[in-house]
């Protein structure tokens, strides 16, 4: 009832009128719903949750079917940068699998988080268990899964564990099982999944990604790290950075590992495949491995957690050279030069005294199909190798693997009424006549030589606008090396290149019939041997030989030549080699390029690392470029190895004149004078090096690449910027001076220190607390310096007292060892070994005896009689420690 006043009286105050009303209760829900303001508020939180999850389901989903089983349903809320592409990715709607997602912006096909492409079992992993896939085909042109896979771990040694994942109907692996340990692993169930934890966390795991398994293509994914990673070419490892494994000539050069870093410990990832494989670092670090394969994957782990931990593990799997002797370490030229011949090179090195060890003679041999014992058709071979040895040199042939096609071989036209089995009889009874009257390669090898797959003709390639053609080293007979071999020369070294193999005919890739063939393949497949072709006696496809054909290669050489130290351009885990890079153009951001590839390619276990000076494609000219040559001869001063090969633009030092040939010259000679130093470095562990690896502690330094170590003594900071007028320091632990005038770097560790550079500088810095060995009287081979010159002692101090100081050592050999200690008083040196002979020896020796100068860096002013060093030049007789036990120098006599 609504409340009314019951009679009337207009004089009545306000104040004393008298109503009379009813109290109401109102629901809760009627406030809202009676409130404007209120309902308003309302509607825009429902529509801000709700509205996206219906856009979200419709523009998004490919499908609103529930997973056909009763495991994880999978999520396509994904950030963009996250996604990783179920199948190829960029494709039309229909041809994106049911169980992935769908972006129709972007028009991206991508996996769910967690993916629903993953391997199941009912029952608790063991290494007898066979896992299941969930879904019956695979994003890859829909082909089916394969029906089961298997899952084996190795645990190796304590800190190396390895992951075979693969299929049983191909391969069969055993794991092995160690009581102690520095690393535990999880195998979830059912759907399988992989953790692996080290005692200071995680060091792999698979998250939920996918596992896909199917007929020439498997996929996986997982995480090492959610800090930095560093490897494949890369300081530090980029998201969206896309790299093949497939031999050529711009591919991974070295080992492909992988340093993971968390909470400043370090471990690694060795992934091993004998097929094409595509790596990809995608959003939150994770690594998305896709192999053109049929038998599965290998994935090596390393504890670590020092970088140098990996590195020896890996070096335990890959092997290491031993053959290093003291000559390889100068520089090697090879020159291809149609005004130049070999004979007016070596009389103007000779009459300029140019420091270098080792010429390939006429230039690199290309073998020719008509030659053989009987008829040797490339004299000037020989003739090259003897004008070289007559000058003092090594001769060091660079080879490649393909053979010149002169017409010899029998068309498929020719054989078309014979069945496949009768022409492999026939070739099989020719390649055994090795008493055929023919000469020639050819045709008594020509079962070995690689074919079309569908008329199995012989496959001709083209390089240099000459057809060749390619045999299969792997059944390469001792007959067939001795044709391809017919000199009486033996090398003293071999660089083996384009043994990719280089191909430059024209193919057609973009049918390839692979279920999964990427732009990167496409790149990597454009410049090798057709992909299809087959080995004529076995029928395999050369698709899966590819990556072991410049392992074969070498292979053939080190039967011929046991004793010569080979070079090579293509390898697959092979740490007994050395590595040749190959097809360099030049420029500014390439030698920065080559410095971070030959400082990881050193700390991936292959130490003997070269780099061609200045580039070694036709892309060159010496006005264009003088500048940014001297810069590449100043870096090449601290690569393991150094090679000058000049194409038809020569890029050897004489080629130059005025301040480029003075500042070459002396970049040259610098590298001899260190070798003494590098020759020590080398026997221990790789000479170029990245700064998260000699620094793993330090987060300031761990991205940087920039600036590198030289072994453990001395640090490079190179101008690598045209014009460049001052270069960034970022100081490292330890105090530094610079390393020929003793100027100390005052800054505390991560600061920054600028100073300015020219062109002629190349800072080089040494560290506190270290003494090296140096031959500052250079010859024009580093054999007579190391005999000729005497040694200059380089002192830095850690600090200026009596009980501390520095200390450093040169190896001689396996059994003489010169260890240097010092302080600011004295300068002590004793002999580890009794092996005086290379020393003392006036008639067989090969180290200089003799000591004539001392510098001495950190010292107080007062006791410097230069500004920024004392100086000391003072006769000193190694040989005297026959018969002492050491030799004491007086640093503060005058």
């Amino acid at each position: 009832m609504i409340p009314h006043v019951t009679n009337s009286d207009e004089n009545l105050d306000e104040t004393d009128a008298k109503f009379q009303f009813t109290s109401l209760k109102i629901p809760w829900y009627e406030h809202i719903l009676l409130n404007r303001p209120l309902k308003v508020v309302l509607a825009m939180i429902i529509s801000a949750v709700a509205i996206p999850l219906l856009i979200y389901n419709f523009y998004f989903f490919t499908t609103f079917d529930m997973p056909p089983d009763a495991y994880s349903v999978g999520t396509c809320l994904i950030p963009r940068e996250n996604r990783i592409p179920c199948g190829i990715g960029n494709v039309p709607q229909e041809e994106c699998h049911s169980q992935c997602c769908y972006d129709l912006s972007s028009h991206y096909c991508f996996h769910r988080v967690p993916s629903r492409f993953s391997y199941i079992s009912a029952q608790p992993w063991h290494e007898d268990v066979r896992i299941y896939p969930r879904v019956s085909t695979v994003p890859y042109n829909f082909q089916d899964s394969l029906p089961n896979i298997k899952l084996s771990i190795d645990e190796r040694s304590d800190t190396h564990i390895v992951l075979h994942i693969y299929d049983p109907t191909k391969r069969s692996f055993t794991g092995n099982r160690l009581d102690q340990k520095e690393y535990v692993y999880e195998v979830s169930t059912p759907e399988m999944g992989i953790v692996v934890n080290s005692t200071r966390g995680t060091i792999f795991n698979m998250a939920r990604g996918p596992l896909i398994a199917s007929q020439n293509i498997w996929e996986t994914s997982f995480i090492l790290t959610n800090e930095s990673m560093y490897g494949l070419g890369e300081i530090p490892l980029r998201v969206n950075v896309t790299k093949v494994l497939y031999n050529n000539d711009k591919g991974v050069a070295g080992v492909p590992l992988i340093f993971a870093r968390v909470e400043g410990r370090y471990h690694g990832l060795l992934i091993e495949s004998d097929d094409p494989t595509e790596i990809s670092v995608h959003g939150e670090n994770r690594i998305v491995v896709r192999s053109i394969t049929n038998l599965g994957f290998t994935f090596h782990l390393f504890v670590g957690p020092k970088p140098r931990d990996v590195m020896q593990d890996v070096m335990k799997i890959i092997g290491g050279s031993n053959k290093l002797e003291y000559w390889m370490l100068g520089a090697h030229v090879c020159n291809e030069l149609p005004e130049e011949d070999l004979t007016s090179f070596l009389a103007k090195a000779a009459a300029e005294s140019l420091p270098y060890e080792s010429i390939c003679g006429h230039g690199p041999l290309v073998f020719d199909s008509n030659q053989c014992r009987d008829n040797i058709t490339n004299t000037d071979f020989e003739d090259g190798a003897n004008l070289v040895r007559r000058s003092n040199k090594r001769f060091i042939p660079h080879i490649s693997p393909y053979i010149r096609y002169h017409g010899e071989l029998q068309n498929s036209n020719e054989t078309e009424n014979t069945t496949e089995t009768e022409m492999q009889q026939d070739i099989e009874e020719e390649n055994n006549d090795v008493n055929s009257t023919t000469c020639g390669i050819l045709p008594n090898f020509k079962n070995i030589i690689l074919r079309d797959s569908e008329t199995l003709d012989i496959y001709k390639g083209v390089v240099d606008n000459e057809e060749v053609i390619y045999p299969n080293y792997e059944d390469a007979s001792h007959y067939f090396m001795e044709d391809l071999w017919p000199f009486e020369v033996t090398p003293d070294g071999i660089i083996l290149e384009n043994n990719w193999p280089y191909d430059e005919s024209e193919k057609v890739l973009n049918e390839t019939g692979l279920p999964y063939f990427s732009k990167d393949f496409q790149l990597a497949f454009n410049k090798t041997p057709q992909w299809n072709l087959v080995h004529s006696t076995s029928n395999k496809s050369y698709l899966f030989e590819h990556q072991n054909y410049g392992n074969n290669f070498v292979n053939v050489f080190r039967e011929l030549f046991n004793e010569s130290m080979i070079w090579s351009s293509s390898q697959r885990m092979q740490g007994q080699i050395g590595i040749n890079r190959q097809k360099i153009d030049i420029s500014w951001t390439n030698l920065r390029k080559e410095l971070v590839e030959a400082a990881l390619g050193g700390i991936s276990g292959h130490w003997f690392w070269s780099t061609p000076v200045c580039g070694d494609t036709e892309a060159f000219d010496i006005e264009t470029h003088a500048s940014l040559c001297v810069k590449w001869y100043m870096a090449e001063t601290y690569f393991p190895m150094i090679k000058i090969h000049s194409k038809s633009n020569p890029r050897h030092p004489l080629a130059f004149t005025g301040t480029h040939k003075a500042l070459i010259l002396k970049a040259l000679n610098d590298r001899i004078s260190f070798l003494p130093h590098f020759y020590t470095i080398l026997q221990k562990g790789p000479l170029l090096r990245p700064m998260f690896y000699q620094f793993p502690e330090s987060e300031i330094l761990q991205d940087l690449s920039t600036q590198f170590s030289v072994g453990d003594d001395l640090l490079i900071v190179p101008n690598l910027e045209p014009s460049q007028s001052h270069v960034h320091v970022w100081m490292p632990p330890g105090t530094w001076y610079e390393f020929w005038s003793g100027m100390k770097l005052t800054a505390a560790e991560g600061e920054v220190v600028t100073l300015t550079t020219t062109e002629s500088d190349f800072l080089t810095l040494i560290r506190g607390g270290s003494v090296v060995a140096i031959q500052q009287d250079t010859r024009d081979s580093v054999e007579q310096t190391r005999w000729l010159s005497s040694f200059s002692i380089i002192i830095a101090l850690e600090s200026f007292n009596e009980t501390f100081g520095a200390n450093g050592s040169l190896y001689i050999t396996d059994n003489m060892t010169l260890n240097f200690q010092a302080n600011s008083q004295n300068f002590t040196i004793t002999a580890t070994g009794d092996d005086f002979d290379p020393i003392c020896d006036w008639f067989g020796g090969t180290w200089a005896y003799d000591i004539r100068k001392i510098r001495v860096y950190g010292l107080e002013d007062e006791f410097n009689n230069f500004d920024n060093h004392r100086e000391i030049t003072s006769f000193v007789d190694i040989c005297l420690l026959e018969t002492r036990d050491e030799i004491v120098v007086d640093l503060t006599a005058n």
